[in-house]
């Protein structure tokens, strides 16, 4: 399974980029966090949460494509995500492991963090949602997925933190 830059195909003819089905968009990081900048504060905690829902269902399906089509253990499938992150746009990505059923997540350069500016409150939900579909995979069974630190909030990066019960 090569790198997810390496397997993009580029359709210019019928405007889409593909991942064999999947299809990705490219969009400006502050065009998206600019809609959750917009809203009042009661609607945009529903609708980061709606985009983490939605990463974590939709977005998941691209998790599980990586994993059957060759990264079966754990470590090669991190690997793969963290890589697939980058390639994305999505940060520098790094998992650690810590007691059993837990997975911590740091994210240098989040785009979600960097494009919605200072902020009171961690923003970068889209990757909390993938990271609920990783650790269900890697551990079988729903996690709970926490931001515990956010780079709008003035910190130098993002840290996450994943615990099945």
């Amino acid at each position: 399974m090569g790198q997810l830059h390496e397997r993009l195909k580029w359709d210019t003819a019928s405007g889409q980029i593909l991942d064999a089905d999947r299809r990705y968009i490219m969009m400006r990081a502050d065009v998206l966090m600019g809609l959750f900048t917009a809203l009042p504060a009661a609607d945009r905690q529903r609708a980061l949460e709606s985009l983490r829902s939605s990463v974590r269902d939709q977005g998941g399906a691209s998790a599980r494509a990586y994993r059957a089509s060759g990264a079966g253990d754990t470590d090669a499938f991190l690997q793969v995500m963290a890589e697939s992150a980058a390639d994305l746009g999505w940060g520098v990505w790094r998992f650690d492991g810590s007691p059993a059923g837990t997975l911590i997540l740091t994210v240098h350069n989040s785009p979600f963090a960097s494009a919605a500016g200072s902020n009171e409150a961690p923003v970068c939900h889209a990757i909390a949602g993938m990271l609920e579909a990783v650790t269900a995979l890697v551990f079988g069974t729903p996690a709970d997925v926490h931001e515990t630190q956010c780079a709008c909030m003035g910190t130098a990066y993002c840290v996450f933190q994943a615990q099945v019960d």
